[in-house]
């Protein structure tokens, strides 16, 4: 991955006539990201997987309440997965920044520059407010293991 930035001196961005929703704006992405590492993810790491269910969680209300009482054993469906191309952007651009760091069992953790942006972001009450509450319900609850469970059965309900 460091060969790949390794000849990038500057990433330049332009401007658009039209506009880009909020929640596929890079720079949005990698703060959702971040937040999602830190308050929803042990010192372990987070999966891949994770982050986009819990990315997806943040975008619709009605699909966080249904991810919470999964995480909290309330009901043992899990439904809404969605793969976002955003999320992967995002991630890879936190990557290339130094923000994330990819573990030897493939889990992502939040490097120290990654901590000292949340740190930044939990500063302001206002910013990304919906958000922090959301991540602070589910907290810890969503496993590593009960989203092995939920590709078990993908794998056998689709097979």
């Amino acid at each position: 991955m460091d060969k790949l930035f390794d000849s990038v001196d500057k990433i330049l961005f332009t401007d658009r006539p039209e506009a880009v929703p909020y929640n596929y704006r890079i720079s949005y992405k990698v703060a959702q990201l971040c937040l999602i590492l830190a308050k929803s993810c042990g010192r372990g790491g987070c999966s891949i997987l994770k982050l986009h269910m819990i990315s997806l969680a943040l975008t619709f209300e009605s699909d966080m309440n249904i991810l919470i009482d999964f995480a909290n054993d309330r009901t043992h469906e899990y439904t809404p997965i969605r793969f976002d191309p955003a999320v992967n952007r995002a991630l890879n651009y936190a990557l290339a920044d130094s923000m994330f760091a990819q573990q030897a069992n493939g889990l992502y953790r939040l490097t120290d520059k990654g901590k000292k942006f949340v740190s930044e972001i939990d500063k302001d009450t206002d910013l990304m407010a919906r958000e922090k509450e959301r991540l602070y319900t589910l907290s810890n609850k969503l496993t590593e293991a009960k989203i092995k469970d939920i590709m078990s059965l993908w794998r056998y309900s689709n097979a």
